[in-house]
C-alpha cells in the first residue's frame, strides 16, 4: 500500500508581479476607493466551496511620486482577506514597488529588490494563510479580484493578476502535516522515540543549535518541537540542506473531545522557515522540491519511530483538511541515522576512556558533579589543577569535551549521560571502565576510532556492550541494521555480516578466538530483535 499523503498547513511568502508594471496596482486601488469606498465584503462560490472575501487597505510607509494619481502623503496597500470552508484562509497585502522609493516622513530612500530587475516597478504581494497548497495562493488571487470587480459592475484586465510570478518570488514559511492517533504519537515523542534520541545525540554538539521544546502542562504531548539547524539535517537526511522544525502538537483542550473525534489526536508536522536558514527565504519556483523535502522528513521521522507510514490501517486520523489517503508518489526512505550517530559517539567515548589520564578523570568527574557546564578557571579551582592542565585535557578529550563560550561542557547529551552512568555505577572507577573495554576488545586507542572493526560497526550501525552473565564477562555486539538468514531477501545476510566481522577483527590484529563466546544482536525483518552466539551464525 502507498505512503500517506501529507496536507498543507501554514504558508507565507511574497509574489513579485512585474509584467505590467504598476498598472495592476492603480487598477486595484481605483476599484477599492471609487467602487468600495475603502472597504467591502462579498461572498462567492468556487468549485462548491463558499468563500467570504473582505476588501480593505492599510496605509504604507511609502511616499507617492509627483506624477502618481493620488492626493495623499502616503500610498495605500490594498488588502484581500478570504475565508473558505473550515479553517482554509488566504490573505494578501498588495504593495507598490518602483525606482527610488522614499519614506513618507523622512524622505529616506528605501531599499527594495525591484531595483535589481527590469522593469523596476510592479507589485509585491505578501500572502499567507492555512490549509492551501502554495500554488493555490497564486491561483486564487485573480479569482478574488475578478469577483470583487464583478460585484462592483466592472472588470479587471485579464492578465493583471494572472501574470507569471517573477523569479524573485519567495516562500519564507511552509508547513505540512499528518494527523496520527495519540497512542502512535507516543512512539515519536516518548522515551526512545526519534525526537528524544535526536535531541540526546545533537544537544550541545559542536556546530549545532538544535533545541527541543516540550509543553506537557495541560496534557502529555501538548507541544513537542525539535528545531534542527542545517548541519543537523544534513546528518539525518541525504541531500537535505535546509533547517527545519519537526513538531507534534495537540489542539487546545484536546480532552474536551471524544477519542473518536479527530481533534483528540495530534498533528505531526514539519515547518521550513527562513529563520532556521540564515534568514534566507526559499525560491517560489522550488515549491515542489520544498514539499518533497518536507514529506521526506515527516515520513522518515515516522518510519524511524516504527510508526506505519502507509495509508489505511489505524495510524492516521482524517480531519477537515488532512485526508488519510495515499500519496501520488512515494518519497525516499532512509536508514534511521540515530544508531550510526550513537555508534560514532560511542567510538569517541571508548577512545577517550582508553587514553584518559588521572587529571582527565578528575575533570570529567567534576563536570558530571557540577552539571556539565563550568568555566575553565572555575574547573581548575574545583579540581586543584592548573589552568594549563585543564586546557591540555580539553585537547586530549576533544570529541568528549569542548570549551564553548568560556564554558567547558560535554559535546553531546548522549556522551554526558554515558559518563554519568559510569560515575554513578556501584563499582565506579572511570579508569576501570576503560581497562575493561580495552581488555575485552583488545583495542589500541587508534584502532578504536579508525580500525577495521570500528568501520564494520559504523557500516551496520553497531556498538559493543559488556555483560556479566555469571562468573565471567562476555561481549554482545549489537547492530541496528535489519539482517536476514535467508538468501531471497534484499537485507544483508547474517552469515555474510558475521564473516565480515571476523575479517575486520583479524585485520586489526586481534585473535578471532576472543569472539568465541560473543553474541550478536540484530534486527529481523519483522521488526523484532534476535540474539544468537556468533559461532552459530557462520
Amino acid at each position: 500500500m502507498s505512503q500517506i499523503r501529507t496536507a498543507p498547513h501554514e504558508c507565507k511568502g511574497y509574489l513579485a508581479l512585474a509584467d505590467h508594471g504598476l498598472d495592476p496596482y492603480w487598477a486595484l486601488t481605483r476599484l477599492l476607493i471609487d467602487d468600495y469606498d475603502g472597504h467591502g465584503q462579498i461572498e462567492i462560490e468556487i468549485d462548491g466551496e463558499t468563500w467570504e472575501v473582505e476588501f480593505a487597505y492599510q496605509k504604507s510607509g511609502f511616499a507617492p511620486r509627483e506624477r502618481d494619481p493620488i492626493n495623499a502623503e502616503r500610498l495605500y496597500e490594498p488588502r484581500i482577506l478570504a475565508y473558505g470552508d473550515g479553517q482554509r484562509k488566504a490573505t494578501y497585502n498588495l504593495s507598490p514597488r518602483f525606482e527610488d522609493m522614499r519614506h513618507y516622513e523622512t524622505g529616506e530612500q528605501l531599499p527594495q529588490p525591484f531595483n535589481a530587475i527590469d522593469p523596476d516597478e510592479g507589485l509585491s504581494v505578501h500572502f499567507q494563510g492555512s490549509n492551501l497548497e502554495p500554488q493555490q495562493y497564486k491561483d486564487l488571487l485573480p479569482v478574488f479580484v475578478d469577483a470583487l470587480a464583478e460585484e462592483a459592475g466592472t472588470r479587471m484586465r485579464e492578465g493583471y493578476f494572472r501574470q507569471p510570478a517573477h523569479p524573485m518570488s519567495t516562500i519564507y514559511e511552509y508547513e505540512r502535516y499528518v494527523r496520527i492517533t495519540r497512542s502512535m504519537n507516543q512512539k515519536l515523542i516518548g522515551q526512545g522515540g526519534v525526537m528524544q534520541k535526536l535531541m540526546l545525540l545533537l544537544a550541545e554538539k559542536e556546530g549545532t543549535k538544535a533545541t527541543y521544546d516540550i509543553d506537557n502542562e495541560d496534557v502529555v504531548g501538548k507541544i513537542h518541537k525539535l528545531l534542527l539547524e542545517r548541519v543537523d539535517v544534513q546528518e539525518m537526511l541525504p541531500g537535505h540542506h535546509r533547517g527545519r522544525q519537526l513538531k507534534s502538537y495537540l489542539t487546545k483542550n484536546p480532552d474536551y473531545f471524544d477519542s473518536e473525534d479527530d481533534l483528540y489526536h495530534p498533528k505531526v508536522g514539519v515547518l521550513l522557515k527562513k529563520s532556521l536558514n540564515n534568514g534566507n527565504a526559499f525560491d517560489w519556483h522550488k515549491r515542489d522540491e520544498l514539499r518533497e523535502r518536507i514529506d521526506e522528513t515527516i515520513v522518515n521521522a515516522l518510519a524511524w519511530s516504527d510508526i506505519p507510514i502507509q495509508a489505511g490501517g489505524t495510524t492516521f486520523v482524517s480531519d477537515d483538511h488532512f485526508q488519510a489517503t495515499a500519496a501520488g508518489e512515494s518519497v525516499a526512505i532512509y536508514d534511521d541515522p540515530t544508531p550510526e550517530m550513537e555508534a560514532q559517539q560511542q567510538s569517541v567515548l571508548i577512545t577517550a576512556l582508553q587514553s584518559m589520564t588521572e587529571a582527565d578523570s578528575d575533570i570529567v568527574e567534576s563536570l558530571v558533579t557540577d552539571g556539565g557546564r563550568v568555566h575553565p578557571e572555575e574547573l581548575a579551582d574545583r579540581t586543584g589543577y592548573g589552568l594549563s592542565t585543564i586546557y591540555r585535557a580539553l585537547q586530549r578529550l576533544d570529541g568528549v569535551l569542548e570549551n564553548a563560550g568560556a564554558s567547558v561542557r560535554f559535546t553531546s547529551r548522549k556522551i554526558a549521560d554515558e559518563i554519568q552512568g559510569i560515575v554513578e555505577s556501584a563499582e565506579y572507577q572511570i579508569e576501570n571502565a576503560a581497562e575493561r573495554v580495552e581488555a575485552l576488545l583488545g583495542m589500541e586507542t587508534r584502532q578504536a576510532a579508525s580500525g577495521a572493526f570500528q568501520a564494520w560497526l559504523n557500516r551496520y550501525a553497531g556498538d559493543v556492550e559488556i555483560e556479566e552473565p555469571g562468573d565471567g564477562e562476555t561481549l554482545r555486539i549489537r547492530v541496528d541494521t535489519v539482517l536476514s538468514r535467508y538468501k531471497h531477501t534484499t537485507n544483508p545476510r547474517v552469515q555474510e555480516v558475521v564473516r565480515e566481522l571476523l575479517e575486520a577483527w583479524d585485520d586489526d590484529g586481534r585473535d578471532v578466538r576472543q569472539l568465541r563466546d560473543a553474541y550478536l544482536e540484530y534486527k529481523t525483518g519483522s521488526g523484532d530483535r534476535d540474539v544468537a552466539p556468533l559461532r552459530t551464525l557462520l
